[in-house]
């Protein structure tokens, strides 16, 4: 059977990212939210998944929204504290104005076009506050020069045993992440990841163009600039005055 993304990976997800710091990854948010943004803040998290980063930083900033597009993957975190949306991050159904905007686990990949990635920067601008933080980070292309031979691994998780094929089509710059995932019972299901590697330049011109610019471009993890043999990057934008 093959299914929509996170539909049937969130049964799996915590198994897949067992590795993850998210202690360390949410300290990383923290310092530069609290750089920008005073404590009573109002804070929107796009791609928020399981809410594991949200549930630590919510600790910090009461004033929290985690969203997502899977519903599977918010029905999954035990953390009922934290208001959560169900809802496209280039298609926000939002009034309020927020003063720290952010998105984690390189989510803005999963956009695929320069046009859909245009309409994120529009919707953040609609409902960033004049003062407030746009951030997010983005996988780049050495990260993903690593996989241009599949490499696939395999793992067990809560009565589920899954596998992982990464690849990377250098031609028409999308690296793939393909899951099989099998319950004990036998049933299968198939999900197949698709995320762009744009240019770094896109992001910086789409953004402009939708009124925001660049207070920082890190060295993900860092507070280094991004530099040419960088796997990733963390975008700091405020809206331009």
């Amino acid at each position: 059977m093959k299914a929509k993304p996170y539909e049937k990976l969130s049964d799996v997800y915590n198994g897949l990212m067992k590795n993850v710091d998210y202690e360390n990854w949410s300290k990383y948010i923290l310092d530069i939210a609290e750089e920008y943004i005073e404590d009573g803040a109002m804070v929107l998290e796009l791609a928020a998944g399981n809410c594991k980063m949200a549930e630590l930083i919510s600790n910090r900033y009461k004033n929290y929204i985690g969203t997502d597009i899977s519903i599977s993957m918010l029905k999954s975190s035990n953390h009922n504290g934290i208001k959560k949306i169900c809802c496209d991050m280039t298609e926000l159904p939002l009034k309020d104005k927020f003063s720290f905007v952010f998105s984690a686990f390189d989510s803005v990949n999963y956009i695929l076009k320069q046009k859909t990635l245009s309409r994120l920067f529009k919707e953040v601008y609609l409902i960033l506050s004049d003062d407030g933080i746009f951030s997010f980070d983005v996988s780049l292309e050495n990260n993903s020069l690593k996989f241009l031979i599949a490499k696939t691994t395999e793992d067990f998780y809560n009565g589920y045993s899954f596998s992982r094929t990464n690849q990377y089509n250098r031609r028409n710059r999308i690296h793939y992440n393909s899951f099989i995932i099998t319950h004990d019972s036998g049933s299968e299901a198939k999900e197949v990841h698709k995320q762009k590697i744009y240019d770094i330049k896109t992001f910086f011109k789409l953004a402009e163009e939708a009124g925001f610019y660049t207070e920082a471009c890190y060295e993900c993890f860092t507070f280094n600039d991004v530099n040419p043999k960088s796997e990733r990057a963390q975008f700091v934008m405020r809206k331009i005055k």
